[in-house]
């Protein structure tokens, strides 16, 4: 009798045990491992934009001229880059031999061209310019003018436009070389106003038909930097703004006059400093020569001209 108590009480207490873990909850399943996220590919390289210089040539433009009262467009673009203290032309202080210095950086008697009006039969300059160079290394090139003498600038092949717009003023060439440059985007451009030049010879350096030639140019200088300024090269842009000659009474021949010689040099970009000042002398064979270097080519053969692109 009391073996038979006993498993029943044992029974009994196994049984509620038994009943208790049949209705207990499964355990929890583990979380699903989180596969890692790929590695972000590697940022692309943030290509270098390509250097343009544009190089704007006031025929018989006086440095003095330069003030903000009178010329305030090129007044800012000086107080944006760089102002020579002192700069000059070669001692054959026309329009063809000047210019024809300007970009090759040789003087007279080697780029041979030493008249100063248009003579088809006498051919192009005699030795390699900015724009041979340029060309030869496959960039673009372009230029705009107010006189026909400076197609003897042009060597064959070395310049992709070449323009006198019908309207050969500034406002014609200024308006022409803003269109093209934010249409084709030449690497190098060179930009010919004559107003100044045609104002002093018909009625004096000085004259009230002067300062207003000056101050037209001035505006029309604002028109193509206002046009480079509004594309995206703007900041890879040189800009050199200079002249061939001055000039005196009607004149600018005589190169023993320091009147006719001296020429306004500014420069804004490729590294110039704000409102600073070239404090050596500026000749105007180192245009060439600045323009190669902000162009990453090599000086051209029996070069005299100086780069003066800052140190860095």
């Amino acid at each position: 009798m009391l073996r038979r108590i006993a498993v029943a009480l044992a029974v009994a207490l196994v049984a509620p045990a038994c009943s208790s873990s049949g209705n207990a909850a499964p355990p929890a399943e583990a979380p699903a491992p989180v596969a890692p996220k790929p590695a972000a590919p590697p940022a692309a390289p943030v290509a270098k934009p390509e250097p343009r210089v544009v190089v704007v040539s006031v025929d018989g433009l006086r440095a003095d001229l330069i003030t903000p009262e009178v010329m305030p467009r090129h007044a800012k673009l000086a107080a944006e880059g760089a102002t020579a203290k002192s700069a000059s032309t070669i001692p054959e202080t026309d329009t063809l031999p000047s210019h024809a210095a300007m970009l090759s950086g040789v003087g007279a008697a080697a780029h041979g061209l030493t008249w100063n009006s248009y003579r088809k039969d006498r051919g192009p300059i005699r030795v390699p310019t900015v724009f041979s160079a340029a060309h030869d290394r496959k960039l673009a090139t372009a230029m705009f003018v107010g006189k026909a003498k400076l197609r003897h600038l042009l060597l064959p092949g070395s310049v992709d436009h070449f323009e006198i717009p019908r309207d050969p003023t500034c406002a014609g060439v200024a308006a022409a070389a803003a269109a093209h440059f934010a249409s084709a985007r030449p690497h190098l451009m060179f930009v010919h106003f004559s107003d100044p030049d045609d104002a002093g010879h018909r009625s004096g350096w000085l004259s009230p038909d002067y300062l207003a030639a000056a101050k037209a140019s001035d505006r029309c200088l604002g028109t193509l930097l206002d046009a480079i300024d509004a594309t995206p090269m703007a900041a890879s842009t040189l800009v050199i703004v200079t002249a061939d000659h001055g000039g005196d009474g009607h004149s600018h021949s005589d190169g023993r006059s320091q009147l006719n010689r001296r020429i306004p040099w500014i420069a804004r970009g490729a590294g110039f400093a704000r409102a600073s000042t070239i404090d050596a002398p500026v000749d105007t064979r180192d245009t060439a020569a600045t323009v190669l270097a902000a162009l990453g080519l090599p000086a051209l053969p029996n070069m005299l001209g100086t780069s003066r692109l800052p140190v860095r």
